[in-house]
């Protein structure tokens, strides 16, 4: 999937969960930081000679052992809520390895390999026979979804995947809400 679509996922993956938004913060980027592992096409494009993102994309970040140091890696970030951040970090970068898995298969019809337990075991790969292109109408539907549950949330919580970037911006957003569309109580 896209990683806006993957944001919106851990982004609203950590605002059913957690109540600050530095913990949602760091679960929405555990959730998309199994793509640093595509970072390997810059190098790849710098150099002309390298095949990084060939090799390791879908292996370094889309495994258990990610899984596991990104959601360590964001709950001792976290103030409060260490082990819930752990948690729904791990279970957000399982969504982000169960997206892929469904719904990432190239133009070329090239399915992306999962090497789920990379580095213990290099040959084992999950690969599912009904992946559906990138660029699917499955994974549009999804992303409506996703910014259905966003405009979910705007309503019942006054909170705005724009927090990710920046407070201003989520401010803002809520202003514009509650001053045009929220409907005061008779």
């Amino acid at each position: 999937m896209y990683p806006g679509t993957h944001l919106l996922l851990s982004w609203t993956s950590a605002a059913a969960f957690l109540q600050d938004r530095r913990e949602r913060i760091l679960v929405t980027l555990t959730g998309i930081a199994p793509d640093l592992d595509g970072l390997g096409l810059i190098i790849d494009e710098f150099t002309g000679t390298t095949g990084y993102f060939i090799e390791y994309h879908h292996k370094l970040g889309h495994s258990l052992v990610s899984a596991f140091f990104f959601a360590l890696l964001a709950s001792f970030f976290a103030k409060s809520q260490k082990i819930t951040v752990w948690i729904v970090s791990f279970a957000a970068v399982h969504l982000h390895i169960f997206c892929d898995l469904i719904g990432a298969k190239g133009p070329d019809g090239y399915q992306w390999p999962l090497y789920y337990l990379y580095p213990f075991d290099a040959d084992f790969a999950l690969v599912w026979s009904g992946q559906w292109e990138l660029d699917a109408w499955q994974n549009d539907v999804i992303l409506l979804a996703l910014l259905l549950l966003c405009v979910f949330y705007l309503i019942k919580k006054e909170v705005t995947f724009f927090e990710v970037f920046s407070r201003w911006l989520n401010r803002e957003s809520v202003k514009i809400y509650r001053k045009y569309l929220k409907r005061s109580d008779p």
